[in-house]
């Protein structure tokens, strides 16, 4: 992950991962706008799995536990408040299978 743009209100983080790998189960500190630049995705959240693909956007709420799993090369943006983090719940933040 790589910051791209950081003012006052918010914060733009841009994602890029290769196929078959896995961002593990995280949480963001405020809420999260993820919108899908190019790839596929399965994000895990809230008890479902949903598919994301190019040009769609997911609006993933502050503090809920989620889990990225890479279907094609995976390039996308979250925006989130300034000051938020992204928080990993196990040992190593982003693991290839």
């Amino acid at each position: 992950m790589k910051q791209l743009e950081v003012n006052e209100h918010f914060q733009v983080v841009k994602v890029e991962l290769t196929a078959g790998a896995n961002m593990k189960r995280h949480i963001a500190t405020s809420d999260a706008c993820l919108i899908v630049e190019e790839g596929n995705a399965l994000l895990v959240y809230a008890g479902e799995t949903y598919e994301l693909g190019k040009g769609e956007t997911f609006l993933i709420l502050a503090n809920e536990q989620h889990m990225l799993k890479i279907i094609n090369d995976f390039k996308a943006w979250i925006v989130l408040a300034n000051g938020a983090q992204i928080k990993y719940l196990e040992a190593d933040n982003i693991y290839i299978n």
